[in-house]
């Protein structure tokens, strides 16, 4: 039995336009997934139109002590809304460390790209005042 290879396409929300082209410049595959799992991560709840709970929300828990029951609760919300809202990825862990002396918040979010033959990647999303 042999998988067959998806290809993803996404546009860049930087807007940046193809020299060539004259359109906006398009991420895919595995660029496009990352990016996409980023925004997820980043977007907080009521910033997107018509999807009010989409994102992990993760800003308002930056203003919480650390404790390792506040680092589940990140962990939980990042792995929950990357597999509500981005149906090409599975298998989604992520690693949490919040750096008091820096006041930030590093996610490590690894995910296993479905469509493609199983490709494993991460992405890194840090939060900081």
């Amino acid at each position: 039995m042999s998988l067959t290879s998806k290809s993803f396409k996404d546009f860049s929300l930087t807007f940046e336009k193809n020299a060539v082209t004259n359109d906006i410049l398009a991420l895919k595959n595995e660029a496009a997934i990352k990016e996409a799992v980023k925004n997820i991560v980043l977007y907080n709840f009521y910033e997107k139109p018509f999807n009010p709970f989409f994102g992990g929300n993760i800003i308002g828990l930056l203003f919480e002590n650390s404790t390792p029951t506040m680092e589940l609760e990140v962990k939980n919300r990042i792995e929950q809304s990357i597999e509500i809202h981005e149906p090409r990825v599975t298998a989604v862990s992520v690693d949490v460390d919040f750096e008091a002396d820096r006041n930030e918040l590093n996610c490590q979010v690894n995910y296993l790209i479905l469509g493609i033959n199983p490709k494993f990647d991460d992405v890194s999303v840090i939060f900081k005042p």
